[in-house]
């Protein structure tokens, strides 16, 4: 084909993406987009999908069809929004979970027990300045002890912290069926759940 010929033609891929920019060079609405898709991805899995889309110094994007990458202002309103719907998540967390006392009341032993099931990992929680709050899921009046089994070694396997575990745990789970985690350790399979935030964890990496 000869240089003239080839240089009558357009890229369709290249003409799409073009439409879609703005006036700067970057794709219209690139923030909102942005924020969207990270508010759509789990805690476990957002640092790798933003270095799997802009990459640590924008290596290997096609520039023609994404456009420069975001500036430093768009990465960092990125950043706090993922940051607020963080800690929105933990306060939420934490308005919904029980005090020490009350979980010792429930489990019908002493606080200091509580705080001994915390240590151990049989129990997860947060803390509220210096006070305890554990999510109520973990507590079934249907469990020998008064709360789910196996927790300890699902947290060992589980890529993030009690808040994620909480959002998890409570989250319909497709490797359980549609069952939640939380139903999952409550009926007392708890190889399966172990087993499925295995499974989350490698999706992660």
């Amino acid at each position: 084909m000869s240089t003239k010929a080839h240089a009558g033609r357009t890229n369709p891929r290249t003409t799409a993406a073009a439409g879609r920019k703005g006036r700067t060079g970057r794709p219209a609405g690139f923030s909102a987009v942005l924020e969207d898709a990270l508010a759509s991805v789990p805690d476990t899995e957002r640092e790798s999908f933003v270095l799997g889309v802009v990459g640590e110094d924008e290596d290997g994007l096609d520039r023609a069809l994404w456009g420069p990458g975001p500036s430093p202002a768009e990465r960092k309103a990125a950043a706090l929004v993922n940051l607020r719907r963080q800690y929105q998540a933990r306060r939420a967390v934490v308005e919904a979970s029980l005090t020490r006392p009350e979980a010792a009341e429930l489990l019908d032993v002493s606080e200091q027990a509580v705080l001994d099931r915390l240590k151990a990992g049989d129990l997860v929680g947060l803390k509220k300045g210096r006070e305890w709050r554990l999510p109520s899921w973990q507590f079934s009046a249907d469990s020998e002890l008064g709360f789910v089994p196996g927790l300890a070694r699902v947290s060992a396997v589980f890529a993030g912290g009690v808040v994620s575990l909480t959002e998890w745990a409570l989250a319909p789970n497709s490797d359980l069926d549609g069952a939640t985690p939380a139903e999952v350790l409550a009926a007392g399979h708890v190889d399966d759940v172990v087993r499925a935030a295995r499974v989350g964890t490698a999706a992660a990496w």
